[in-house]
């Protein structure tokens, strides 16, 4: 087996653990006792920040700080996009189900796609193309049954968590630096900073904050940085249809543990990308696509 193929298949098992780590936001915002979404926010985005400086000091010791010193405009982007796509996924989560919240993500593959294809100039295969095309038959139709049902702002929010996620995706394999975690850190500060001007009480029952904490260390610490890690090593395309893994696991964990039953649509829409990522994942591995994988 060649390095690159097991940089890549390390690509994969990164993105895979990423993605459950991912998945565990729903359940985690439905236990919230009373805390508003700027306040989860707030303690969320400063947990994270400060698990990556720690992970970045455990990796870099004295020299962390270089890390911060050497961004450029790429992380930034990578960081406002990041920052805001925080604030769009934690809102999405209250107003509208983790099904349709989380499944609306479905549409990364397509948005990452694109822009790989455009910015990166990386080949997107025929398979890929349709394992998205049929990932998105999926999308439209949780995101029609969502509209028709009243829950607009939920789902229009929603629907900017694929374009930040995409934009991250393309950030990171464009850069030339070794890792991007410099960039998450920021993100965090970006998410934090904006919560900031909208919270008026700083105050969360003990619940209440270890839950944000929790989200910050380990949902999306852990989570995005397993992600930063393996994007490095998967094509843009792959990433976003690897990522389909979060919104299939998120609300099942919802419906054992809060008994958040799905609409139909929700079922349908979740089965048909779930084939996809099967039937995409098998084809992959019986006949691999060549260097881009």
């Amino acid at each position: 087996m060649t390095t690159d193929r097991k940089l890549y298949h390390l690509g994969i098992l990164l993105l895979v653990g990423s993605a459950f780590f991912l998945s565990t936001s729903g359940i985690a915002l439905r236990s919230i006792e009373q805390a508003n979404g700027w306040q989860i926010l707030f303690y969320r985005s400063i947990a994270l920040s400060i698990t990556v400086f720690l992970f970045l000091t455990y990796q870099k010791g004295r020299a962390v700080l270089d890390e911060f010193r050497g961004l450029g405009w790429n992380d930034v982007v990578m960081a406002v996009f990041f920052g805001t796509g925080m604030v769009a996924y934690v809102f999405a989560l209250l107003y509208i189900t983790v099904a349709n919240a989380l499944f609306i993500l479905s549409s990364t593959p397509f948005v990452a796609g694109i822009l790989g294809w455009i910015v990166l100039r990386e080949r997107v295969a025929a398979r890929t193309w349709v394992a998205i095309a049929v990932s998105i038959v999926g999308l439209v139709i949780m995101v029609g049954s969502g509209m028709a049902s009243g829950h607009v702002l939920g789902n229009l929010i929603a629907m900017y968590i694929p374009i930040a996620y995409a934009a991250m995706i393309i950030a990171v394999r464009r850069s030339k630096r070794e890792s991007m975690l410099g960039a998450v850190c920021l993100g965090g500060l970006v998410a934090a900073g904006l919560s900031a001007i909208f919270v008026t009480d700083y105050a969360l029952t003990p619940r209440d904050l270890g839950i944000s904490v929790y989200l910050g260390v380990f949902q999306v610490g852990v989570g995005f940085t397993l992600m930063v890690l393996g994007t490095r090593f998967v094509p843009a395309a792959q990433v976003g249809l690897l990522a389909l893994v979060e919104p299939v696991l998120a609300p099942l964990w919802v419906w054992i543990g809060f008994g958040e039953v799905p609409t139909a649509a929700t079922l349908l829409g979740g089965a048909i990308i779930f084939l996809a990522i099967v039937c995409y994942s098998v084809l992959n591995i019986l006949k691999p696509q060549g260097p881009n994988y």
